[in-house]
């Protein structure tokens, strides 16, 4: 299971994130756990960086290309993640048999993103959700995020 890549002093907090989730009936995909440097400066340069540049850096990472569109959003703030360090993770939710993950937050789909933060933090962990700016739901920007710093 990708949580294995966390750091051991990490990683009961996540399993225990992950055991109340199923203890809730709630699906879920562990979407990316440890990062590389990489796919972290493709991540950083989205937003910053000319089309161009992004793709190039995406494809020394391993990652799919973006259009101009998705390019222009800044991906993360950060030129160095706790994804590195084995110390965070992206967990979603899946709200379908396809395992379609709900991205964009909308009013139908609040509540469980809100519960996924609530879960996470109960189980000890930060939760991306709740860093500013906040959205029009009380939902942070990093919403998939979930971190556990030493």
């Amino acid at each position: 299971m990708k949580i294995a890549m966390l750091k051991p002093e990490v990683r009961p907090f996540f399993e225990a994130f992950l055991t109340a989730l199923d203890k809730h009936g709630l699906r879920y995909s562990v979407v990316e756990i440890l990062r590389t440097a990489e796919v972290q400066a493709a991540y950083y340069a989205q937003g910053r960086e000319s089309l161009e540049e992004i793709n190039r850096l995406r494809t020394i990472a391993g990652l799919y290309l973006l259009g101009a569109d998705e390019a222009k959003k800044i991906r993360t703030n950060q030129r160095h993640s706790f994804h590195q360090d084995g110390l965070a993770g992206d967990v979603v939710p899946v709200i379908d048999n396809k395992g379609t993950i709900p991205w964009l937050i909308t009013a139908e789909n609040a509540p469980l993103w809100l519960t996924f933060g609530r879960l996470g933090q109960e189980a000890g962990l930060e939760w991306g959700g709740t860093w500013t700016p906040l959205d029009k739901y009380g939902i942070g920007w990093d919403y998939p995020h979930y971190q556990k710093l030493k």
